[in-house]
């Protein structure tokens, strides 16, 4: 059975990189932003992350969200990939990062996987992919290697639901390189719902998420001390 706009979001029990467990139930009361990535090492992922986290910040989402990020990827490499690669700890990071290596919450929230998929994914990067895009790709790349965690089929989903526990809207990706438009976030926050939008619109804002890069961009990767700027 799939999960539509008005069902109870379900709940789940995940651990962080410490090991702690942490339920979405903790977050009744708040509204929830809960997003399923395919790995901690995948270059397009982290690209995703560093966006929301710029958004996050520039517009004081914290006062108003919870973002919860879960991995298919194990404790240590999500503190490998997205902690330590940013110099940063758990507590400091504003998302909460949690670890479903056995991808049981994945298949509650029925999180899927395509080889076209994942093909699109990387034909969105060669084609449409901005520059500074690119440069993040093979920069992560060539840092932290190939790892086996980045070839798998799984499409990233993500969830907005509201402070009673109800899902109020949700974006499952056609692409690898695909998230919810950060439009739709506003709108959630702004009016508790989304805001309809034409077939037209909705594309070009998740055209504009797959491409964009913001004006003002610092990439600091810890594990080789690289810094690079982009203006």
């Amino acid at each position: 059975m799939t999960l539509s706009i008005g069902d109870p979001a379900p709940d789940f029990s995940l651990v962080d990189v410490d090991g702690v467990s942490h339920s979405l139930a903790e977050h009744k009361g708040r509204k929830v932003m809960l997003s399923f990535y395919r790995s901690a090492a995948c270059p397009l992922c982290n690209y995703a992350i560093d966006e929301l986290q710029g958004r996050y910040k520039k517009l004081a989402w914290a006062a108003k969200l919870d973002v919860i990020a879960v991995f298919q990827s194990s404790t240590e490499n999500i503190d490998r990939f997205i902690l330590k690669s940013r110099d940063t700890t758990k507590d400091k990071f504003p998302f909460k990062l949690l670890s479903d290596s056995e991808m049981a919450t994945y298949a509650d929230y029925k999180v899927g996987s395509s080889s076209t998929g994942f093909m699109k994914g990387y034909l969105n990067l060669k084609i449409r992919g901005s520059k500074e895009l690119k440069k993040y790709y093979k920069t992560h790349k060539r840092i932290n290697g190939f790892h086996k965690e980045t070839v798998n089929r799984r499409l990233p989903s993500d969830f907005l639901i509201d402070e009673n526990g109800v899902i109020v809207d949700f974006f499952r990706a056609k692409a690898i390189n695909e998230h919810i438009p950060l439009e739709r976030i506003d709108s959630f926050l702004m009016f508790g719902r989304i805001v309809e939008m034409n077939d037209e619109t909705k594309k070009s804002k998740t055209r504009q998420r797959v491409a964009s890069w913001s004006p003002r961009r610092t990439i600091n990767i810890h594990r080789n001390k690289l810094h690079a700027s982009v203006m």
